[in-house]
């Protein structure tokens, strides 16, 4: 959870988790879906993870350990397993969105 919650900080995010079950995290998603919390990510690298991934408003793989499962569902494969690079992808994201 620290790791979430850590790279949540960096890139402006509000709620994180970590360390979560499948099927929570399929519910965490939907929860927050539902709770008008904006748009919803998710970060994943196995096929427990893929539903959850296709629920996402986007989905995150990390690819370099990641189950080709989780990287065909996700909207987005980072292609190492850095997860610091998820707070310059949203930036860069949040960037290119307002040009």
């Amino acid at each position: 959870p620290h790791t979430a919650q850590a790279i949540a900080q960096q890139a402006g995010i509000d709620d994180a988790r970590g360390n979560q079950l499948p099927e929570d995290k399929l519910a965490a998603v939907d929860e927050l879906a539902a709770g008008g919390a904006g748009a919803v990510g998710m970060v994943g690298d196995g096929i427990n993870d893929a539903p959850a991934l296709a629920r996402a408003d986007i989905g995150f793989a990390m690819g370099a350990m990641g189950t080709d499962t989780a990287i065909e569902t996700a909207d987005v494969a980072l292609m190492d397993d850095d997860l610091r690079k998820i707070p310059a992808f949203v930036r860069l994201s949040r960037a290119t969105h307002r040009v």
